[in-house]
């Protein structure tokens, strides 16, 4: 294995990190189904709501930061000049984007998923913080 192989292999960690946090957001979504169909109180439901909404926040905090790495990652090794073969940084590019479409698909499911919970549109505004006088 070539240096530059070798540099461009530790980043498909971070790869799988991507894919891992798609595969979570899809299963916590699962769970969540099952658990508010079980569950009868609208308080309940909202609170599971809110558990899910943060593991799943944090799921996709951490496939975005990892989709980061590997960009910067092939960036630098598309720039070195003993750079990986264009195949190989092809390869994982390709790789990359179809995790990153599949992220923002689960992402995107998530957001559409529970209308119910939505705020509705015609709420009354929140009224804002008084200033401080000056």
């Amino acid at each position: 294995m070539t240096l530059s192989a070798s540099r461009l292999g530790r980043r498909t960690s971070d790869l799988r990190v991507v894919q891992r946090a798609t595969l979570h957001i899809d299963e916590l979504n699962a769970r969540l189904d099952g658990a508010l169909a079980a569950e009868t109180s609208e308080s309940e439901r909202m609170r599971l709501l809110r558990e899910a909404t943060n593991q799943i926040t944090r799921a996709a905090n951490d496939g975005i930061q990892a989709y980061r790495r590997v960009v910067g990652a092939l960036k630098s090794e598309a720039a070195r000049p003993d750079s990986a073969d264009a195949d190989a940084l092809a390869r994982v590019q390709a790789a990359l984007d179809a995790a990153r479409a599949d992220l923002l698909r689960a992402i995107a499911a998530t957001s559409e998923r529970y209308p119910w919970a939505m705020p509705a549109s015609n709420a009354e505004p929140t009224p804002s913080r008084p200033t401080s006088r000056t």
